[in-house]
């Protein structure tokens, strides 16, 4: 087995047990509800379907590392810049989610807590900030930025919004429900 495969083996096994034991015992003792609740014939989101989809979606690119042909890089220099841009990439979309609402709705005298389930002010930060990480991750990728990729974090960002927003009348976008 060749070096970076063997990097891409570890790097893999490791993801993937945390992932295991995130949605096998930490979330289960961690939460108090399911993945989705019935409360008064209405389906509600349960507090444990976030952390279980996050570690289904990191168990998933763990099996996909593991399982993909080839032989992976050895780290070095380059390996260090690329993760230095995606964390700041990752906190600089984190800070616009936090307080494009906030700074949003400044103007008002009532400010963002009172309007932040209602439509379209809920929406901003998630649609703000996923629009930046995603349209950021491409630019990032492909080494050149485009507004067509931005649009396309757009689409991304409304999509995952409304897929949790509609299904569920008591559901608050994050992280609006911190605020």
């Amino acid at each position: 087995m060749k070096p970076g495969r063997l990097a891409d083996t570890w790097l893999a096994l490791l993801f993937l047990t945390f992932a295991l034991v995130l949605i096998l015992i930490w979330v289960p003792l961690d939460t108090g509800t399911g993945l989705v609740e019935k409360v008064r014939r209405n389906l509600v989101v349960g507090d444990a379907l976030g952390p279980t989809v996050a570690g289904a979606v990191i168990a998933l690119g763990a099996a996909m590392l593991l399982l993909k042909p080839g032989h992976g890089a050895a780290l070095n220099r380059q390996n260090a810049v690329w993760l230095v841009r995606l964390l700041g990439l990752f906190a600089t979309s984190l800070l616009v989610m936090r307080y494009a609402g906030p700074i949003a709705l400044a103007w008002t005298d009532s400010g963002y807590r009172p309007l932040r389930a209602t439509p379209p002010w809920n929406y901003i930060g998630f649609l703000l900030g996923g629009t930046l990480l995603v349209g950021g991750l491409t630019g990032i990728t492909l080494g050149r930025w485009s507004a067509r990729d931005f649009a396309i974090g757009f689409a991304a960002a409304l999509v995952i919004a409304l897929i949790y927003d509609l299904p569920f009348e008591d559901l608050i976008l994050p992280p609006n429900g911190d605020m």
